[in-house]
């Protein structure tokens, strides 16, 4: 996920180093900064991946910005090793220039999320058909996701007695990603003959959420369900309606750390998620490319699945709020090599398959 954040110049590095000295060599471009909630834990997942499949990670930090991430993937290739991999996010705007890069260098790459569409999408065509080394991209399908949250709130709604729902969205950017998310949000209630009162967008932020939600409340004083392209903004419409004295039912996505509280005490009431885990799955995948596996030579995209956190199901996945448990999931065993007949089932669903004790 695209974030919009404040921009910084630094080419910072770190690293994940293994013994083996034929190791994978994999370049991780975080398109956010250092710490950044969602991306630091889409970080950290794929470094303990990394550490168990034995492949050696480097991460250079996107700050945030097209410009900047292209300028450091850059540099990095310029002044350092090539890497055997990259991954990374094609940000709007910036996927040719980025694109034909990998390309010079000949490194086979994937990338995360559907970002691109438009004359851009036209302009990069699909994985493996203008840039060779591109091998495909993981992705989910963020339709359903807002879909199924829009469902879910409404549900729960319902439940606590509003007979008449009146809901608003809020959106991230302006951009593919969070608006095929609310379009979902939009087909469900267009669904269930529920006009949605208004769609705004708060940039990713929880500043502007809270001023967003603040006016929102006020424009429309009967809204009772909040729907949210990420959690983080969830917490700032719910800290709006708590000094509004508005009882609504929210949701968003990203299963952040505070999510799995704000869920235990009522106050959250839904969290799509599970894609912190996309870029260890995407090295799952290059472990198997680079040991023979086919996958990437007959397919150019690997989908997962996403699922919705609530009170009920809670206690099967308060286990992933610990950044040390994501140690325990058995990355090995999600690879497809001596599998011949086997697909890959990448789902939060699989986590608990394959955690070991």
């Amino acid at each position: 996920m695209i974030k919009k954040l404040f921009v910084a110049m630094a080419f910072s590095v770190c690293s994940v180093k293994v013994s083996a000295a034929d190791s994978i060599n994999v370049l991780f471009v975080n398109p956010s900064l250092p710490g950044e909630p969602f991306w630091h834990r889409v970080q950290g997942a794929t470094e303990a991946a990394a550490e168990q499949l034995g492949i050696r990670l480097n991460v250079i930090y996107g700050e945030g910005n097209r410009i900047i991430q292209l300028s450091e993937l850059t540099k990095y290739l310029n002044y350092r090793a090539t890497p055997d991999y990259v991954i990374l996010i094609n940000y709007p705007g910036g996927a040719e220039e980025s694109l034909r890069l990998l390309e010079k260098y000949e490194i086979n790459h994937i990338t995360l999320e559907q970002t691109i569409s438009g004359p851009e999408k036209l302009a990069i065509g699909n994985p493996k058909e203008i840039y060779k080394y591109w091998l495909g991209e993981l992705h989910h399908d963020n339709d359903k996701a807002g879909y199924d949250l829009a469902k879910q709130l409404y549900l729960q709604a319902k439940s606590k007695g509003h007979k008449e729902i009146y809901p608003v969205a809020i959106n991230g950017h302006y951009g593919t990603e969070s608006d095929i998310r609310s379009g979902g949000a939009s087909r469900f209630f267009a669904e269930v003959g529920v006009a949605l009162q208004q769609t705004v967008y708060a940039g990713w932020s929880k500043e502007q959420a809270f001023e967003k939600t603040k006016k929102l409340l006020s424009r429309y004083p009967k809204t009772n369900l909040i729907w949210c392209a990420s959690d983080l903004m969830a917490m700032g419409a719910l800290t709006a309606a708590g000094e509004n004295n508005n009882r609504a039912v929210f949701g968003g996505f990203d299963w952040l750390n505070d999510t799995f509280e704000l869920i235990r005490d009522d106050d959250l009431h839904a969290s799509v998620g599970g894609h912190f885990m996309m870029g260890a799955w995407a090295l799952v995948s290059i472990y198997d490319h680079h040991n023979d596996h086919s996958y990437w030579q007959n397919n150019s995209e690997l989908a997962f699945d996403l699922m919705v956190l609530t009170k009920e199901n809670l206690d099967s996945y308060h286990w992933i709020k610990s950044a040390k448990n994501w140690h325990s999931i058995d990355y090995k065993a999600m690879s497809l090599i001596d599998k011949p007949d086997a697909r890959y089932q990448f789902s939060p669903k699989l986590l608990r398959k394959t955690r070991q004790n």
